[in-house]
Order: structure tokens, then C-alpha cells, then sequence
């Protein structure tokens, strides 16, 4: 009854409860009074559905308006009921959206919903000329009205990320560098011509007046000054490069096969390359299968197991890092799935832009520094972690593994002896009286860089002379083309005559080299590689092979105070780690703190100047046309 009461009259439900006057819009009615009045306007309506409720309505209505009426014409019958239809029904003026709005402002958050990428542009609200400051909380969507469709930065002022809705016409004003409409944009833009530098404001066209360095001006558009014909002709002269490669390939599939030794003895190589299991109980060495364990297994040495054993590490790593990145983005703030990813576009998105990120690296620095710190603790914990794996690793396999670095112990310390003594033997005579133990051989690192490429043909041509091959037969008859292709083969290969003709003979210029080097030993008239090996001296190392592992160890263990040899003390004998192939015997004797420091310098030296050579030639192009391009309103080079 209460609540009939209060509806049926015509009262307004304010913040201190329903108060007895003629309803009108407040706009200082609190939101909630306004729903609650929706709420109210609601229920009278179902109230007023029923005839007793509508007569009952009229009857305290036309009571109502009887009471207002002036005294002289309350002396008048009037029939409620057309007092009623005389008077207009009081109206409830409520603006919804208003009121959320006012109550999101009070409580203090953002009741804007997020709009999805099929919802349209949010109806614009911007009156033409009238400037608005964006921020994150702006709607980068909103377009401006019809009548002023394009927004523009207002540099009249001395704020930043301002804007102004205004006509074509009026973009200069605002901004003299944007006085084009962009009606796909929404937005005054500049000119869009590749290669400018300063554009034409005059008109309201694409049309430059000042092009970029390297750039040329005609009719309004930058045209590359080098361009020319010969841009054609290098694109001719790489097509024929291609052209001949291409045919030169097919060439080589579709020779006949002219030598069957040859490719005999290829093929067996090829398969000797092979990494192949142990022999099985048929004595046959098969492939390894693809689940093979390459961090367990020791296919080719304890390096391959540790290499392996890296690439592991590094993806532990690297998940480990994305894991926690991931967890503090779904479990903290989605935003950090955003950050650094979102598209740039216009000049007022990306103030709503940079506004937005600002704010949200702020508000979310702790998880960064929390994010650092673990990854900075988590990783070196796992270094050290990975390093002691590692050295676990290699100790256990080299324990497991029999090398021929197990039978072999170093000689550090030898003086300068010269090749006309019998080293080798005097040091074999040596160690065995020192230690006691069988020397199988002694292997003297003779100094011999300045004749490396003397010494590395009569060792390689030593080595060829004892496998049996054939004489060069003379080829098959060959078309114009493919005869060409076999004398480049034959120049780049260097391949032999088939005419079986000797090679020149390289002792008269070994002759002459020694001359300048080594003028004491070309006075002899003797065989020159042979004056070359007698004048070389040793340098300070020699390798000591033993019998058995344990003769070796016993032998470092004997020497390990010193001794004596040729007249210099303080020889050592030592162990070594790495296997005779990664010995490179041609830098002995050259092994000094100087030397190795003039090394490390001419390396990083080259390396520096390689890196200079790719700057200037490959990237300085790219990056002078990515930092001159035009990105404005999103554009991408």
C-alpha cells in the first residue's frame, strides 16, 4: 500500500526519499535517483495496466490539479475527469547513459568497454574546431564529424597531443606540414612521395619541392639520380651469370661416366667418411638410427657430446625465460601480452598509443624488475650448473674412452736445436733413463712457418706416392660448350695434363727461397728440401709416445721436478687433452705472449674491417632509407 501510495503521486525520489512536488528534471539527482525513478516509472506503468488502477490514478490526479487551481474557480464544478484530459501527463525525464557515466566518474573507474575489431568507429562526440588533449583513456577509433572529417595536430598551442576536427581547407592553419585530407585516414597528412625531403604545402596534392639526397626533382615526384641504363645492363649480365650456372649444372648431370675407377674410389671415401655404428655379430657396421641420444652417445668424441649437451642447455634456458615472462602475463596483467606489439598509425593513435604504454610499463615496472631478477639469478645458477655438468661430462667419457692422447705426454721447455742433430733419438734416450719406461717414439715440433707451403707439398706428394692411381687419360670428344666448362673445371681444381706432361718442377724456386731465408743452407748443391729440413730448429715442444697409459703417467710423474737436455734445465713433462688432429704443427715456435697477442689483434682486426666492408656496403643503404622514409600514419618502408 505504501509503495501505491508513493506511485500514484506525483512526487520526486530524491537522495533523502520521496518528497511531495510536481516531478522535473534535477541535474543534481544522483544516479541512483535516477534509476531508482526509472525503477518507479517502471511498476506505475504495470500499475496503470488494470482499469482500477488507471481510475484510481485519475481520481488523485484531478484532486491534485483542484488544489492548485486559483480560489474564484474552485467555486466551478468541474468534472474530474476533464480536469484530467486538460492536463498534460507529468513526464519523467531520465538520461541513462548520463547517469552511468556520472557514477563511474564518482566511483572512480573507466566504464568505456573495450571495442572488438568488428565493432564500427564509436560515434563521434567532437565538435569542428574545438580542440581535445588525448590520453589512454581516448578512443583512437573516433572519427571526426562530416562536416570537419579530418583530424589535425594543433600546433597553435604549446601543449602536445592535441587535435582539431577541421575541413581541408583548414589543415595548414592548424599544421602547415599536413594540408591534405586524407578521407581514408580521417586525418591531414603530408605528402606521401618517396624520396622526399621538404614537401609542396601549396597545394593539396602528393607533390614535393625538396628531394632527399641521391634523389632527383621532376613534376612534383624523386626519381633516383643514379638510375640509368646501366642498372639495365648489370640486370642482364647477372641473368647470363645465372644462365651459364644454370647450364653449366645440367652439364655435369648429363656428362657420361668416363671413369669408373675414379668414381669407385670417390664413392669408397665417401663411405670410409661415414660415422658408423660398432660391428654387429654379422660384422657389418650399420648407420646410426635418428634416436640416437647425441648428448649421451660418443659418435665422433666427447666435443659432439658436449656441443650437443650446449644446444641443450641453451633451449632449457630460453624456456625457462619464457616461462616466467608468460607466467607473469597471464597470472599479474594480460597488457604485458601487448606491450611493444601494438601497430603504430596516425599522429593522434599514436599519442593514444604512447600515452597507453607509458602509463602501463609504469603501473606494471615492478613485474619487469621482478622478471629481470629472476632470469639474472635463474641464469646464473644454471651457468654454474651447466659448467659442472659439463666437466663431469667430458671427465667421465675421457674415463670410459681410450684416446691416443692417453699414451702421449708433452715436452715443454726444449732449446733451440738445430735439424743436423738427431733429436728425436737423444730425447727417446733421455725420458727412457729418466723414467724408466719404454718410449715407443719421440715427435719434435720443428719451427717451420716461414716454408709451410714447401713443406705441405712434398708431405702431401709423399703421401700420394704411395697409392696406386692412373695415369690422366685423355677425355672424350666434347661439344664447344662442354669442352669450355671442362678447361674451367681443370683451372679452378687444378686438375692435372692429360698429356701426361711433368709438372713444373718447384726446386729451383725452393732453391731461391732458401737463399733469402736460409742462405747458409742453399750453398750446398744437395737435393734444396733437404738443406731445407737440416737448417730448421725445434721449437720449445716435443710429443712423447709411451706404451700403455699408466707407463705415461708414471713416466710425467718421475719428470715432475725437471730435467736436463742439450745444456738447458727445467724441462717438464706433462699431459696433454688434445687428440694428434687438432695439433697445428706449423705454429710452434711461434707461440709467444707477443706473438699470441699481435694474433689476437691482426684477428679482431680483420674481423673489424669485414664487419666495416658489410657496414658501408650492405647496411649503410638500408638503414639511410629506413631512417629517410616517411612512416607518418602508419606507413611501412
Amino acid at each position: 500500500e505504501d509503495l501505491e501510495r508513493r506511485l500514484l503521486s506525483p512526487v520526486e525520489f530524491g537522495p533523502g526519499g520521496f518528497r511531495g512536488k510536481p516531478p522535473v528534471r534535477s541535474s543534481r539527482m544522483c544516479p541512483n535517483s535516477r534509476r531508482n525513478a526509472a525503477i518507479a516509472a517502471a511498476l506505475m506503468s504495470l500499475l496503470l495496466a488494470t482499469p482500477e488502477g488507471r481510475l484510481t490514478h485519475m481520481r488523485r490526479e484531478a484532486a491534485t490539479t483542484l488544489k492548485t487551481l486559483e480560489p474564484a474557480s474552485a467555486e466551478v464544478p468541474v468534472a474530474p475527469e476533464a480536469l484530467l484530459l486538460a492536463r498534460k501527463p507529468p513526464k519523467i525525464n531520465i538520461d541513462m547513459d548520463s547517469g552511468k557515466e556520472e557514477l563511474d566518474k564518482r566511483l572512480g573507474r573507466n566504464g568505456t568497454k573495450k571495442k572488438t575489431k568488428e565493432q564500427s568507429p564509436s560515434q563521434s562526440t567532437l565538435k569542428c574546431g574545438g580542440t581535445q588533449k588525448v590520453d589512454s583513456s581516448s578512443d583512437k577509433r573516433e572519427r571526426c564529424p562530416d562536416e570537419c572529417p579530418f583530424f589535425v595536430q594543433d600546433r597553435t598551442d604549446t601543449d602536445f597531443c592535441t587535435f582539431t576536427c577541421v575541413k581541408e581547407e583548414d589543415c595548414a592553419k592548424m599544421n602547415p606540414a599536413t594540408q591534405i585530407g586524407d578521407d581514408k585516414l580521417g586525418v591531414c597528412r603530408s605528402c606521401v612521395v618517396d624520396g622526399c625531403h621538404k614537401c609542396d604545402t601549396s597545394v593539396l596534392e602528393d607533390r614535393c619541392s625538396e628531394c632527399q639526397a641521391g634523389f632527383v626533382l621532376k613534376d612534383g615526384l624523386c626519381h633516383f639520380k643514379y638510375a640509368g641504363a646501366w642498372m639495365k645492363y648489370v640486370g642482364y649480365a647477372l641473368l647470363a651469370i645465372v644462365v651459364v650456372v644454370v647450364a653449366w649444372i645440367a652439364d655435369m648431370q648429363l656428362r657420361p661416366c668416363t671413369n669408373e675407377t675414379g668414381l669407385e674410389h670417390g664413392m669408397e671415401c665417401r663411405e670410409r667418411a661415414k660415422i658408423l655404428m660398432p660391428k654387429d655379430e654379422d660384422g657389418e657396421r650399420k648407420p646410426w638410427p635418428l634416436s640416437t641420444n647425441l648428448m649421451t652417445t660418443p659418435l665422433a668424441g666427447t666435443g659432439m657430446i658436449l656441443h650437443f649437451r650446449f644446444q641443450a642447455a641453451l633451449i632449457i634456458w630460453a624456456v625457462f625465460v619464457a616461462s616466467v615472462w608468460m607466467f607473469f602475463a597471464q597470472f599479474v596483467d594480460s597488457d604485458l601480452w601487448l606491450l611493444g606489439t601494438r601497430r603504430f598509425g596516425t599522429p593522434r593513435m599514436n599519442c593514444i598509443l604512447v600515452a597507453w604504454g607509458y602509463e602501463t610499463q609504469n603501473a606494471l615496472m615492478w613485474t619487469k624488475v621482478s622478471f629481470l631478477v629472476i632470469v639474472y639469478v635463474g641464469s646464473v645458477l644454471m651457468a654454474f650448473a651447466y659448467g659442472v655438468l659439463q666437466l663431469r661430462c667430458f671427465q667421465e667419457t675421457d674415463y670410459k674412452t681410450k684416446t691416443m692422447k692417453d699414451f702421449v705426454a708433452m715436452v715443454i721447455g726444449l732449446p733451440k736445436i738445430p735439424g743436423t742433430k738427431a733429436v728425436e733419438d737423444d730425447l727417446k734416450a733421455k725420458i727412457e733413463s729418466l723414467s724408466g719406461e719404454t718410449v715407443v717414439g719421440v715427435s719434435v715440433a720443428w719451427d717451420y712457418q716461414e716454408f709451410e707451403e714447401e713443406v705441405t707439398t712434398a708431405l702431401r706428394d709423399e703421401v700420394l706416392a704411395g697409392i696406386p692411381t692412373e695415369a690422366p687419360r685423355e677425355p672424350p670428344a666434347m661439344n664447344p660448350v662442354r669442352n669450355g666448362f671442362y678447361k674451367f673445371e681443370k683451372t679452378i681444381f687444378m686438375l692435372p695434363d692429360a698429356d701426361g706432361a711433368e709438372e713444373e718442377d718447384g726446386s729451383e724456386a725452393l732453391r731461391q727461397k732458401l737463399r733469402e731465408l736460409r742462405p747458409e743452407a742453399a750453398a750446398s748443391e744437395e737435393d734444396p728440401m733437404k738443406q731445407l729440413l737440416l737448417s730448421l730448429h725445434t721449437s720449445p715442444r716435443a710429443f712423447v709416445v709411451f706404451d700403455t697409459q699408466e707407463a705415461m703417467e708414471a713416466a710425467v710423474e718421475k719428470c715432475a721436478d725437471g730435467f736436463e737436455f742439450e745444456g738447458a734445465n727445467g724441462l717438464t713433462l706433462e699431459t696433454l687433452t688434445a687428440e694428434p688432429d687438432t695439433v697445428q704443427w706449423v705454429n710452434f715456435g711461434h707461440s709467444t705472449p707477443q706473438e699470441k697477442a699481435l694474433k689476437l689483434v691482426a684477428g679482431f682486426g680483420i674481423i673489424g674491417l669485414a664487419c666495416l666492408f658489410w657496414a658501408i656496403v650492405f647496411y649503410a643503404p638500408y638503414a639511410y632509407y629506413v631512417m629517410t622514409f616517411n612512416y607518418e600514419n602508419g606507413r611501412q618502408p
